[in-house]
């Protein structure tokens, strides 16, 4: 099965997943993380690229803002929700149809984000330098996948230290959204990668930081509990060292 068709099977369980109090944090981190790498480049408007931004929920708030964007994704149902969220509030998106071996095509852009993509593909370092050719020069690229540490953690609290043992020997990951083995990817080794191509690493931010701690699931769904959760998420996305642990990494990286 290909990616896109796997991403196309799973998409109700997607939608589910999205309005859930971890993924609102997660959204809630990412729009503080690329508010901020934004204003690294001085006024906009921009052009912005989301590299399998499905349904947009990382960039839609970006054209809100009176930005530029393109979606770039490889499940037709997800770009449908793209254009059917900025409908509902009368903005737009530019969806495509495809995946990182397009961007050669797709001109230079100012922010290239590419969120919880690279986990799933098997040329790391490939697909970085397509990343960065998709970015104009001085430009920023924005990179998020799953942190290894935070899963070894997770199942410690969760299902005790055996399972957390066991979790740190496995060289792969099960996603539970789209039910799909996926690489384990390190930011160290990615910010290794990044410095190799010329890229100087700007941003570095951790979501999840004190969710995953918290395994009383049913507390994130009280309104108070939730916005005091939410709060300390940003408090910690770029502090040393909680950013760390969060169960993702983010890195934004200025191209040469």
């Amino acid at each position: 099965m290909s990616a896109g068709a796997d991403f196309e099977h799973h998409h109700a369980t997607w939608v589910e997943y999205t309005s859930s109090p971890w993924a609102r944090i997660r959204y809630a981190v990412v729009r503080k993380s690329v508010t901020e790498s934004l204003a690294r480049l001085g006024d906009g408007p921009w052009r912005i690229l989301d590299v399998g931004g499905g349904d947009a929920l990382d960039s839609l708030p970006l054209a809100a803002a009176g930005h530029d964007v393109t979606v770039l994704d490889p499940s037709a149902s997800m770009l449908s929700g793209a254009r059917a969220r900025a409908a509902a509030v009368g903005l737009e998106v530019h969806p495509i149809e495809g995946g990182i071996e397009q961007l050669p095509g797709l001109g230079a852009f100012d922010l290239v984000l590419c969120h919880f993509v690279l986990q799933y593909r098997a040329d790391l370092g490939s697909d970085l330098a397509a990343l960065m050719g998709a970015a104009r020069s001085g430009g920023l690229v924005s990179v998020i996948a799953p942190n290894p540490a935070s899963a070894v953690l997770t199942r410690l609290l969760r299902e005790g230290p055996a399972e957390a043992l066991a979790e740190l020997g496995r060289e792969t990951a099960r996603t539970v959204t789209f039910d799909t083995e996926v690489a384990k990817l390190d930011v160290g080794t990615v910010e290794t990668h990044l410095t190799s191509l010329g890229c100087k690493v700007v941003g570095r931010y951790g979501g999840r930081v004190a969710n995953d701690l918290v395994t009383d699931d049913a507390l994130k769904h009280q309104p108070g509990y939730y916005a005091d959760l939410e709060r300390l998420e940003l408090a910690l996305c770029d502090r040393e060292p909680f950013w760390r642990i969060g169960a993702f990494w983010q890195l934004v990286a200025r191209t040469p």
